[in-house]
């Protein structure tokens, strides 16, 4: 699997698929939850990102930040919800997801509103390292 959005790639991309399951009132729970989160604390577990990730990955990791804004975009708009704080708890998550364990509890912090409405994002689970000449391919374009 190509590398695309950073270390976690494989994990993103499940969750990139999960947006636009989410209800109006998940959106809304969500959003909420990330306006009860400390801007603070939010600050902090970025400033652990960049610190962990070399710059190269940091783009990765953004363009899957990026990417996943955009579907939140499309979903909250299906739904009738305007309410940016779901967009940029979907940014905070995307990022998380991305670099998953090199941010510690950091990881928690950013995906806490989702986690409420996906449980699956509350453990942050490493992609699985697939066999040297199938990532290979896939970084060709191979397969």
């Amino acid at each position: 699997m190509s590398v695309i959005f950073g270390p976690n790639s494989r994990r993103v991309l499940q969750f990139l698929t999960h947006i636009e399951d989410l209800s109006p009132e998940e959106i809304d729970r969500v959003a909420d939850l990330w306006k009860q989160t400390s801007s603070q604390t939010r600050a902090e577990g970025w400033a652990v990102v960049h610190r962990t990730t070399t710059p190269e990955e940091r783009y990765r990791i953004l363009v899957a930040a990026s990417v996943a804004r955009r579907a939140a975009l499309d979903a909250a708009r299906n739904h009738h919800r305007h309410d940016w704080a779901f967009w940029a708890a979907v940014w905070d998550a995307a990022t998380a997801v991305a670099v998953c364990d090199r941010i510690g509890g950091h990881y928690n912090v950013l995906v806490a509103p989702l986690a409420a409405v996906m449980p699956s994002l509350a453990h942050c689970r490493r992609d699985e390292l697939e066999p040297r000449e199938l990532r290979g391919a896939v970084l060709k374009g191979g397969g």
